[in-house]
């Protein structure tokens, strides 16, 4: 290898090690997610928190699921989350059977949520409307709905 060659590859390891540290370096914080309004110890709850408009109620980036505790609740800790904009979908899996049961038209015959509590008309809220910014540990609250309402 020539000088010329060496100087070059020096160079792309030093821009290839600033890059890495700009990543590592990016805050994360924890979003604690309460949904509220579902049976008492009665089936499960599931959340999905998506990072984007082209993949929101598509393909989540996170999703849990947790059993519905005595008070008709379920808190989840995502930990580690980058600063970023997020939304967050919450169905109540009355059944435990993993999945939303829909009827006519595709209107959820189960109860669902999304951040901010927004409400669709004639389907989903959209992803900006449900949106919100991740700065700083953060916990949101989600009241289950029934989607005719």
């Amino acid at each position: 290898m020539n000088r010329n060659s060496i100087q070059i590859i020096l160079i792309l390891c030093i821009c290839v090690l600033l890059n890495y540290s700009q990543v590592m370096a990016q805050e994360r914080y924890t979003l604690i997610v309460e949904v509220n309004n579902a049976k008492p110890k009665i089936g499960q709850i599931i959340i999905s928190v998506f990072n984007s408009k082209k993949t929101f109620l598509k393909e989540s980036h996170i999703s849990k699921t947790k059993a519905v505790d005595p008070n008709g609740q379920a808190f989840f800790e995502i930990f580690n989350l980058p600063t970023g904009i997020y939304s967050v979908s919450a169905i109540y899996d009355e059944d435990n059977d993993g999945e939303l049961k829909t009827g006519f038209m595709g209107i959820p015959k189960e109860l669902v949520g999304f951040s901010n509590n927004v409400k669709g008309t004639f389907g989903p809220p959209s992803f900006s409307k449900a949106a919100f910014k991740l700065d700083s540990n953060k916990t949101i609250k989600i009241n289950l709905v029934n989607a005719k309402d």
